[in-house]
């Protein structure tokens, strides 16, 4: 079950680090501002979701542990599925422009 929930939170990340890549290359014209930017972005924002969770942790929550556990797991699944995905969004745009301009 972990594993199926691991596939389909790297295959959302995949197209989201991707649109990300592309919507940043699109706009600043740099490639490696766009890499970072697609990798990332979906790590911050599960550290922000959990600096959220922590700061507003309550009595009856789950135990912190297992939460923050959990969330560096996953960020260890996103991250290089994150990068990947930026990079092939930027090599696959990179191509594209080259031939369009030529």
């Amino acid at each position: 079950m972990f594993m199926f929930f691991l596939v389909f939170v790297g295959i959302g990340a995949f197209l989201t680090a991707g649109a990300t890549a592309a919507l940043a290359r699109h706009l600043t014209g740099k490639d490696a501002l766009a890499l970072a930017f697609g990798t990332l972005t979906m790590p911050a924002i599960i550290l922000a979701l959990l600096a959220y969770w922590l700061a507003t942790l309550e009595v009856d929550d789950a135990p912190p542990g297992m939460v923050i556990l959990g969330n560096l797991a996953v960020i260890g699944v996103i991250t290089p599925v994150a990068l990947l995905a930026s990079h092939l969004t930027i090599k696959f745009l990179g191509r594209r422009t080259l031939r369009n301009s030529g």
